[in-house]
């Protein structure tokens, strides 16, 4: 997950993001803890356990939430504000299986606006999913007008409108690359990024989100900060909500 060049086309604004650079070793396993908040989330920081510092949680839920992380995008929540559809382009149903495991997941905390699957291979849905070779990457991100980081074996795409409402998303899983805990971390982390969860952190190594350097971390679940962070952008704040808006809301919600 990265992101973002920002080029106004009509009243669409693209945004991209993908996954960790291989750096040779092309994401990796391991666990984060699944800790649902489901719609109603926890009670605060304090509803977790071991909950760490309430300012850290914070900090990280900025550095999550707004903005992205390639081309410096601006500091704004950028979010789905209608149910969006989402279709498996190209893939088979050996590499969808930890898809259709996330998605229940996350409509638990997209509140009123879940996401639909509808028939594979629609071109015309909201979030395309593509479990394809690497070497596939560059042509979809051409016929589709986004360009594609070289290096990353999970990548996606966002496209909004001028009020930050999400548009249409693209998530490229390399299914040369990728497999066993190695697919199911990089398809649990694009396709929660494409929801508008866009931008890396070094802060909790459990989270779906974490990155340091060339350790893009190995977590397979949705840690119970990210899904309450899930919920709480779904459920407290709004397309195009700036910094200040973003930390009054979290200060009164999460």
């Amino acid at each position: 997950m990265r992101s973002i060049f920002v080029l106004a086309l009509a009243l669409l604004v693209p945004q991209l993001g993908c996954g960790e650079l291989d750096s040779g070793a092309g994401g990796s396993g391991g666990s984060g803890a699944l800790g649902g908040a489901g719609s109603g989330g926890l009670a605060g920081t304090g509803g977790l356990a071991g909950a760490p510092n309430a300012a850290l949680v914070k900090q990280w839920a900025r550095e999550v939430a707004l903005g992205t992380e390639y081309g410096g995008g601006s500091k704004q929540v950028a979010r789905w504000a209608d149910s969006p559809s989402l279709s498996v382009v190209t893939g088979s149903a050996a590499d969808r299986v930890h898809l259709n495991e996330l998605v229940p997941i996350l409509n638990q905390d997209l509140g009123p606006t879940p996401i639909q699957v509808v028939a594979d291979g629609d071109d015309s849905a909201d979030i395309r999913v593509y479990f394809t070779p690497l070497a596939d990457f560059t042509a979809i991100g051409q016929q589709h007008g986004f360009p594609v980081v070289p290096g990353n074996w999970g990548y996606f795409y966002m496209f909004w409108d001028a009020d930050q409402a999400l548009t249409k998303t693209f998530v490229l899983l390399a299914t040369d690359k990728l497999s066993g805990d190695q697919l199911r971390h990089f398809t649990f982390e694009e396709l929660t990024q494409s929801l508008g969860l866009a931008t890396d952190s070094d802060i909790f190594p459990d989270s779906i989100f974490y990155a340091n350097g060339a350790d893009g971390g190995d977590a397979t679940e949705l840690s119970a900060l990210d899904r309450r962070l899930l919920w709480f952008l779904y459920a407290h704040t709004q397309p195009g909500d700036d910094q200040a808006a973003f930390d009054a809301a979290f200060d009164q919600y999460f």
